[in-house]
């Protein structure tokens, strides 16, 4: 039909114009986008399909890194652990050759040396290996949440040996302060004949071989050393005494008010019969100021025993440490065996603790009337006795105040048995204090205290209890009488179906007293993010925690035989370590591979989805271009259609 109001074939042909050329644009944004959905309106489900997949890429990019820092992490910590197992070796090789009895005290000296030279360098690393700000060897990763404990920071021998750096007096200086200088091992030997001088050292000397008569040789004041002995920072090596039915044996025998201080002993072994020590044997009112006894064996056959001093009335011991084992007959510790109204402050001790006597601790047998602050023993004490009072820090408190302290030792051993404290009478005072090892005993066995008549303060336990007379076994105190508990803590999950006190029969308040329940786990562990989702099937979880315990003595053919065991037991620790490394790190590839695979995947198939053809799109692209042309060119004819129907009027 032809007219003049309706031209139906223009309508078509503009239809027709528009239909290609919207398929036109269409083509165009596909091949300049290189997608074929560049809208929700292009097609809606494949547009949320690719979306999500684009979210999963995306997140799978991230753990790839996540894996790959995870890899530098173990690669880190495997290296660390080889110089560590390294230097070991060496310490090895070193014992194996002491251990042939053909070498003289000089070159078993030079042994020790380099010997602990490597130790030094394998706790430093195992102390500062670190990744990313996150120390690879700790022991936990912040601890367990304990609001309690030591608030200072525990001492150790930092400035070549000593806790505090020494700033050594040149001989002028020394002479002009009064000293009299000692530079040979004759010079001092015959401090014995000025009991009240004032003496310094001015280089490191050697007891190999020397017959060591100790300076003072009982209390009498007159018999007693009375002067000053200033190290200087330097060391007395080798000093061997062997007099196992005499009295006060040691460097000193006796002081009797003097100051001992700056001064180190290495490789000692000392044995007597009652008040031996490292440093002295016995005193009265004696202060003792930054020294330290390392390597070697104190033995006191009959008692008053310790790593620096057997027996102290008075005085102080400040900054001091003591390594050496200590054997005694009773009153043992590993820094003092008795200690009487004096304060203990910033010291401690590692070596372990024989005793067949009573009272034994790791830094004191007994103390009465003193303070120990800011202290800790790490070596076990075990006594062959079961009468007697033992603990991992303290046998027996009388009257004393402990603050900031602590014991990880294993106490095995008598009556009154704790893992910090035996005995802790006589309205003594403890705050911020724990105890870790292992306690073992007859009765009155408690994890942090045997028996307690005392105030306890913000102080804790995770020591593992047995005790033979259940009644009087408590994971925290064996047994009470009277005292006072204030925000303390305890963990029964390492003590299984034993109360907090065994026997409170003074009836003590226990509110201040928690149950932690199950022990926060220990060593630290990390979970390494190796997949995209919060399940555990995307975590690899590894225990990073890792600690070694060495004290390596050389001195004789029978003490290198023992140190070589303690090294195949460290060696077969870091083995067993580098292998959960391995296992890890062979995990974490294979978690890179899988990721790997998986972007792979993901991305053809959002490609199938999402990507446009462009060989497709090209040919609609030239189909829509012609067919818009085509419509053109028409539409300039159909416009002609009503001047036809004018030609017929």
């Amino acid at each position: 039909m032809i007219s003049i109001n309706s031209n139906l074939s223009s309508l078509i042909v503009r239809s027709n114009l528009a239909a290609s050329t919207n398929g036109l644009n269409q083509a165009i944004e596909r091949m300049t986008t290189g997608y074929k959905i560049n809208h929700a309106k292009d097609n809606a489900a494949n547009y949320a399909i690719s979306t999500s997949l684009a979210s999963k890429l995306s997140s799978y990019s991230v753990a790839q890194d996540n894996v790959s820092m995870g890899l530098d992490m173990l690669t880190t910590a495997m290296d660390s652990l080889s110089l560590i197992s390294d230097h070991l070796s060496r310490m090895r090789d070193l014992s194996e050759q002491a251990a042939n009895g053909t070498y003289g005290a000089s070159s078993l000296s030079a042994i020790q040396s380099e010997i602990n030279a490597r130790l030094a360098e394998c706790v430093r690393i195992r102390t500062t290996t670190e990744y990313n700000g996150i120390k690879l060897y700790s022991d936990t990763a912040s601890g367990p949440a304990f609001p309690v404990g030591p608030t200072t920071e525990p001492p150790a021998a930092k400035y070549d040996g000593f806790i505090e750096e020494v700033e050594r007096l040149t001989e002028e200086e020394a002479i002009q302060q009064g000293y009299t200088v000692i530079k040979t091992a004759d010079e001092l030997q015959a401090m014995q004949n000025d009991l009240d001088g004032k003496y310094i050292l001015m280089n490191d000397i050697n007891l190999a071989g020397y017959d060591w008569d100790s300076i003072g040789t009982d209390s009498n004041s007159r018999n007693s050393f009375t002067g000053e002995f200033n190290g200087n920072g330097y060391k007395i090596k080798n000093l061997t005494i062997n007099k196992p039915n005499e009295n006060y044996q040691g460097f000193f025998g006796y002081t009797y008010g003097a100051i001992i201080s700056n001064i180190g002993l290495e490789n000692i072994n000392i044995t007597g019969s009652r008040d031996v020590g490292g440093l002295s044997g016995g005193g009265y009112t004696t202060s003792f100021i930054n020294c330290y006894v390392t390597n070697g064996t104190i033995i006191g056959s009959k008692g008053e025993t310790g790593g620096i001093i057997g027996d102290l009335q008075g005085g102080n011991i400040q900054n001091c440490y003591s390594t050496a084992n200590i054997v005694g007959g009773g009153e043992t510790g590993g820094i003092i065996g008795i200690a009487e109204y004096l304060d203990i402050i910033n010291s401690y001790s590692t070596g372990n603790i024989t005793n067949d006597g009573d009272y034994a601790g790791g830094l004191a047998g007994e103390v009465d009337q003193c303070t120990v602050d800011n202290c800790y023993a790490t070596g076990n004490v075990n006594s062959t006795e079961t009468d007697y009072l033992i603990g991992g820090l303290i046998g027996e408190v009388w009257y004393g105040t402990i603050l900031n302290s602590y014991a990880t030792g294993n106490v095995n051993g008598g009556t009154e048995v704790g893992g910090l404290a035996g005995e802790f009478a006589g309205s003594s005072t403890m705050q911020n204090c724990y105890s870790t090892g292992s306690v073992i005993g007859d009765e009155h066995v408690g994890g942090l205290l045997g028996l307690s008549q005392g105030e306890i303060h913000n102080s804790y336990t995770t020591s593992s209890i047995i005790g033979n007379d259940e009644t009087t076994t408590g994971a925290f105190i064996g047994s009470t009488e009277d005292g006072f508990i204030d925000n303390c803590i305890y963990y029964s999950a390492v003590n299984s179906g034993l109360n907090a006190i065994g026997d409170n029969y003074g009836n003590l308040d226990l509110s201040g007293l928690i149950d932690g329940g199950i022990l926060p786990s220990n060593p630290v562990s990390i979970k390494f993010q190796a997949g995209i989702h919060s399940d555990e099937s995307s975590q690899i979880l590894l225990e990073l925690g890792f600690n070694f315990s060495l004290t390596l003595d050389v001195s004789t053919s029978d003490s290198a035989r023992n140190a070589l065991e303690q090294i195949d037991e460290v060696l077969a620790q870091i083995s067993a370590k580098q292998t959960e490394y391995g296992a890890a790190y062979n995990r974490l590839e294979s978690a890179l591979e899988s990721i790997g695979v998986s972007i792979d995947n993901l991305t053809s198939t959002q490609s199938t989805i999402r990507d446009a053809d462009i060989a497709e799109e090209s040919s609609q692209y030239i189909k829509m271009q012609i067919l818009q042309q085509a419509s053109a060119t028409l539409l300039a004819t159909v416009n002609q259609t009503p001047s036809i129907a004018l030609q017929l009027l």
